[in-house]
């Protein structure tokens, strides 16, 4: 009834029931899988209701319910778990902080308001230069 998980998918369950034969495993993303006395970590036992555990999805029997095991959970699955486990975790700390309210924007200058400063300094510069220019004319007149 998980239609989230596939074969070869790897999840977090928790021991609801130990039988004889296997045990079932309740899954965080919804429903039950069994894992199979030949499929756990230490086929004596060592399960008890209630705890933690990582499985692997090995298959689906005919009512969609995905079998379970322990056995062929890797080492890089063991770390990409704790990876995704990690960023959850992080994910649900920052959604948890308020966010931080930016300053009030300043209004902006408006283009025309720069432009008329920049014609208002061309405009001074230009006078500056009429102002050597005709200086300079009237030096070369006095000189001749």
């Amino acid at each position: 009834m998980t239609s989230s998980l596939r074969v070869g998918d790897v999840a977090v369950g928790k021991v609801l029931e130990v039988q004889p034969n296997g045990a079932l495993i309740g899954l965080a993303e919804g429903g039950v899988g069994f894992l199979h006395a030949s499929e756990m970590a230490d086929p004596g036992g060592g399960l008890a209701p209630g705890q933690e555990v990582l499985v692997k999805v090995i298959g689906l029997d005919r009512l969609e319910r995905p079998a379970l095991s322990m056995r062929r959970v890797t080492d890089g699955d063991r770390d990409a778990m704790a990876y995704h486990l990690e960023a959850v975790e992080f994910r649900s700390a920052l959604a948890s902080r308020p966010l931080a309210v930016p300053p009030a924007p300043t209004p902006e200058e408006r283009v025309e308001w720069r432009l008329q400063a920049w014609i208002k300094t061309a405009e001074g510069a230009l006078g500056r230069l009429r102002r050597r220019q005709a200086s300079r004319t009237s030096q070369k007149l006095n000189l001749e």
